[in-house]
């Protein structure tokens, strides 16, 4: 639903954000929603065997929509999640700083590949629609000094690849391909060509 320009149709529309990500709640309410956030809860499984890492970050985002879902008996319901794959290794949120020190080291001098899961559960007409969002994002040679900077932050939490470009590891990066919103962690260009499958209205 739109804010105060909304048309009376889009008013009855109530968006639930099936994610406790701050990233995620920003962008929406840029976009002029009103939304409710109500957070799956959801473990994330282990990666299946074979799985590939477009279906992994769709399930997940699929599992936390149902999950979710069973809340809320009407509505239109978002399961997102992302993640950071370089040289075929999926990197998700760290645990540790010791993890988060390897990541940024492995992202050092190459390029990665970021990608969103987005699902979306329309309970009025019993529909999904999914898709997901590809970027590429390139770090320059990091010095061990810049690595333990970052890490001091402590800016690399909860973040996927440990890192959040609307931060300050921007100074990481000289080089992006794709949406940018999407490495941020919602894929805006995605969300609104879903919204227009499915015949909702955002404008």
């Amino acid at each position: 639903m739109r804010g105060g320009d909304a048309q009376g149709k889009n008013r009855i529309i109530k968006w639930v954000l099936a994610s406790a990500s701050p990233r995620r709640r920003e962008i929406l309410r840029g976009l002029g929603l009103r939304f409710r956030v109500d957070p799956s809860g959801l473990r994330e499984p282990e990666r299946q065997f074979g799985e590939s890492p477009s279906k992994y970050v769709l399930r997940i985002a699929r599992l936390k929509a149902e999950k979710t879902a069973e809340r809320h008996p009407s509505g239109l319901i978002l399961g997102v999640d992302t993640l950071v794959v370089v040289r075929k290794r999926i990197l998700g949120k760290p645990y540790s700083r010791a993890e988060a020190r390897a990541m940024l080291s492995s992202l050092s001098g190459r390029w990665h590949e970021v990608l969103s899961g987005v699902f979306l559960i329309d309970r009025r007409s019993g529909r999904c629609y999914s898709a997901v969002s590809r970027s590429r994002v390139h770090f320059r040679r990091l010095q061990s000094r810049e690595i333990e900077w970052y890490l001091k932050t402590g800016e690399y939490r909860d973040k996927a690849g440990a890192y959040g470009i609307q931060g300050r590891a921007s100074l990481f990066i000289d080089c992006i391909e794709g949406c940018y919103f999407n490495i941020v962690g919602f894929p805006v260009a995605l969300f609104e060509r879903l919204c227009r499958k499915a015949g909702i209205d955002l404008y």
